[in-house]
């Protein structure tokens, strides 16, 4: 197990380092952002397995690189959920049909997350494609803002601690 971890790991850094490597923390920054903002093929986990990784190397302090990509985590989540609250509900309702989402479904999500948003967004963050579209769908479905913020924020810190922490603290088995 721990060697299919470290393989993953491998895989994730060999991907994300040209970027970070030519662009540094503002790479870490938009990359995450984007990716949190609802944009599924931005390489989110590469990038901060990465950022650890990097700052076990020395390019960067993993004291600026971990909060870093945890405010633009948590930022790119909040962007998404104000288009979901402002236009998500709405444009399902109208333009759904077209992706094959009818109202019904609409209303299900929007029930599910009134009652279940909270561990959906913290969890959420874990699992791809929910990281990038949790924000719409909370935001889309009327989940308060401040518990969507609150359980936002602790999932993109536990989220960057777990991968790039693991990273970072794991840097000497990882062939690079």
């Amino acid at each position: 197990m721990f060697h299919f971890f470290i393989t993953t790991m491998t895989v994730l850094i060999h991907a994300a380092s040209p970027i970070l490597k030519a662009y540094g923390l503002p790479a870490v920054f938009v990359l995450l952002f984007i990716e949190s903002a609802g944009v599924v093929f931005a390489p989110g986990e590469a990038t901060v397995v990465a950022s650890g990784f990097l700052a076990a190397n020395g390019l960067f302090s993993v004291w600026v690189v971990l909060p870093l990509a945890m405010l633009a985590a948590t930022l790119g989540g909040y962007l998404a959920y104000g288009l979901g609250e402002r236009y998500g509900h709405k444009a399902l309702l109208r333009y759904g049909r077209y992706l094959g989402i009818k109202p019904p479904m609409v209303d299900k999500v929007h029930a599910f997350f009134c009652r279940f948003g909270a561990p959906v967004v913290l969890i959420g963050r874990f699992i791809v494609p929910l990281r990038q579209l949790q924000g719409y769908m909370a935001g889309a479905s009327e989940m308060g803002f401040q518990a969507f913020a609150i359980w936002s924020a602790i999932g993109a810190v536990l989220w960057v601690a777990a991968w790039g922490g693991g990273a970072f603290l794991l840097a000497r088995h990882i062939p690079a």
